[in-house]
C-alpha cells in the first residue's frame, strides 16, 4: 500500500488482485471504475484508491490494466497539485483530487511502468522498456530506450534519478546518463560474465 497526503485528507492506494467487475463478492466496494484494458482481454494489475476524511471514506475508484503486472509500492504514485497519478500495468492514470475523476490516462511504456516521479512541472516514468518524460496533460514530451530492459536481478539499481540527470542499467549491464530531454550524456556497455 502507498499512502499519501492531500490537504486533510488521506489517499490510499493499494492492490486490488481478486477484484471482478460486476461482482457482489468484492472485498471492496468502490465508486468508479477506469481501465486501459481492450475488449476481450482480462486486467493484469487492478489497483484500488480510497480517500478518507477523519477515517470515513471520502471517495474511492479501481484502475484497471492489462500489458506486464505492476505492484503497488512507494514510487508507483505520486500527488501533485491536485491530481493523482499512478502506474498500471503499462499506463499512467491522472486522476482528480480529491473526487477521483479521471483527467487522462495515457501508455507510457509498451510493457510495464514501474515508478513515477514529479519533476519540475512534468512527471518521469521508469518503465521496462524505456523512460519517458510526460507533461502534465498527459502527453509524452520524449521516451528513451536502451538495447535492453531497464530491469536487475542482482542488486543494481535500474533507475536513479539524480538532480542532473538520469542513471539507467538495462538487464544485460549496460549503462546510460540521459539528460532531462531524454538526451544521452554518455554510455557505455559492459558484457554479462
Amino acid at each position: 500500500m502507498n499512502t499519501h497526503s492531500y490537504q486533510n485528507l488521506v489517499i490510499e492506494v493499494f492492490d486490488d488482485p481478486t477484484y471482478q467487475s460486476g461482482s457482489a463478492d468484492n472485498k471492496y466496494k468502490y465508486s468508479k471504475q477506469y481501465s486501459s484494458v481492450d475488449e476481450g482481454y482480462q486486467p493484469t494489475s487492478k489497483h484500488g484508491i480510497k480517500i478518507y476524511q477523519d477515517d470515513k471514506e471520502w471517495s474511492s475508484c479501481i484502475i484497471l490494466g492489462a500489458a506486464g503486472g505492476t505492484r503497488i509500492h512507494n514510487t508507483s504514485s505520486v500527488v501533485a497539485g491536485d491530481q493523482l497519478l499512478v502506474c498500471c500495468a503499462d499506463n499512467i492514470f491522472c486522476l482528480s483530487l480529491p473526487d477521483l475523476n479521471l483527467k487522462w490516462n495515457t501508455q507510457a511504456d509498451q510493457v510495464t511502468c514501474f515508478q513515477i516521479y514529479s519533476f519540475e512541472e512534468d512527471y518521469i516514468i521508469h518503465g521496462e522498456l524505456g523512460i519517458s518524460r510526460i507533461d502534465k496533460n498527459g502527453n509524452i514530451k520524449w521516451q528513451f530506450g536502451g538495447s535492453d530492459i531497464f530491469v536487475t536481478l542482482d542488486g543494481d539499481e535500474a533507475f536513479t534519478l539524480n538532480t542532473d540527470h538520469i542513471e539507467l542499467t538495462d538487464f544485460g549491464k549496460g549503462k546510460y546518463k540521459v539528460d532531462f530531454n531524454g538526451k544521452t550524456i554518455a554510455d557505455q556497455f559492459m558484457s554479462s560474465l
